[in-house]
């Protein structure tokens, strides 16, 4: 063989070795490296994974069940092929769940951002359209006239102009397109809706992250210590990707680098309790007019109470309230001012700009 041909050759097999042999693992029911599983998304990001085999890999995870080590190797992944985001030097925060909790609810934490914003903390959230619930963030954003993909310095401009900006996924991750079909025909959630939130391309210091499934608190909250996210809140709400208002929420407060265990409850905080449907939302036409009413500071009690609460728990994490029930009662306040509808509308018309 041709010493040129061979030198090409040779890392080939060796590369598709180490993918057989990590597929291989999952299939058994086995755990990968942190390392492993580094090199198998490289290989996903990077388009050389067939759909099959990206199906497999995915159900395989699923099943026996995603470990701190895999989150954190596939977010170093993912980190490692993102397109580049300017990072402000001043404080800011985001705040977004993995979905797949089937409850179909309204858009809280797109919501809490525009809350929190207007109560002096900037955001910028990292989101996508819906892939396993009936209305993602960008759907009702992009229904109410924003535009979302947009280079990373209109973003920048737009997060330092109004306080709040949205990171579209698909522009940021590129790579995530070879997963994009396998995803939708599967319709169930996978390790990407755990991923998602973990790498905001704009490395932001302050995380609130909601996941549906209550096993993945503490590796998410590790994954996110690991990624240098110095203060974050991961929660999950009696079956939700969000702080509830109908049951308690246990979570985990991250604080350089300690771990300390919480459990919200709404009475504690002088909320009332509220039937989980009474938030189930809709397409993004509705969920986008019940989004302006709440903003608005016209929304239904129970919608501006579960916002308040998860805009408050933001604000906390933040370190802008001493307790949980003051940052709510900040959040409540901001919220029947009026004022994040006012960001809502200087935010879209910004992405415009």
């Amino acid at each position: 063989m041709n010493n040129n041909l061979a030198e090409f050759v040779a890392p080939e097999v060796a590369r598709e070795d180490a993918v057989e042999a990590a597929l291989g693992r999952l299939y058994a029911g086995d755990s990968l490296s942190r390392e492993a599983t580094e090199r198998l998304f490289t290989e996903l990001v990077g388009g050389r994974l067939s759909e099959p085999a990206i199906a497999a890999m995915l159900v395989a995870l699923r099943l026996k069940g995603e470990t701190t080590d895999e989150l954190i190797g596939a977010a170093r992944a993912l980190r490692a092929a993102d397109e580049p985001f300017e990072r402000p030097d001043y404080l800011f925060a985001d705040t977004c769940g993995t979905g797949g909790d089937g409850s179909g609810s309204i858009n809280v934490s797109t919501a809490a951002a525009f809350v929190a914003a207007a109560a002096g903390l900037p955001v910028a959230k990292h989101g996508n359209r819906s892939v396993t619930s009936r209305c993602g963030s960008a759907d009702v954003l992009e229904h109410l006239g924003a535009k979302l993909d947009v280079p990373a310095a209109v973003s920048r401009r737009v997060l330092d102009e109004t306080g709040v900006c949205f990171l579209f996924a698909p522009r940021y991750h590129p790579g995530l397109r070879h997963a994009g079909p396998v995803r939708r025909a599967l319709k169930v959630r996978t390790i990407m809706n755990a991923l998602g939130p973990c790498v905001n391309p704009a490395e932001p210091p302050v995380q609130l992250l909601g996941v549906a499934d209550p096993r993945l608190i503490e590796p998410v909250a590790l994954t996110l210590a690991a990624l240098g996210v110095e203060r974050a809140l991961v929660v999950h709400g009696a079956g939700l990707d969000e702080i509830a208002l109908h049951g308690e929420t246990h979570a985990l407060r991250l604080t350089g680098g300690r771990l300390e265990p919480m459990i919200i409850v709404p009475e504690e905080v002088g909320l009332a309790r509220a039937p989980v449907r009474t938030l189930e939302g809709s397409g993004p036409e509705e969920n986008a007019e019940r989004l302006k009413r709440l903003l608005m500071g016209q929304g239904h009690a129970a919608e501006a109470d579960v916002v308040a609460l998860n805009a408050g728990a933001l604000l906390m994490t933040a370190g802008l309230a001493e307790s949980l029930k003051a940052a709510v009662d900040l959040a409540r306040e901001t919220l029947a001012s009026g004022a994040p509808y006012k960001r809502l509308t200087a935010f879209v018309e910004a992405t415009h700009g």
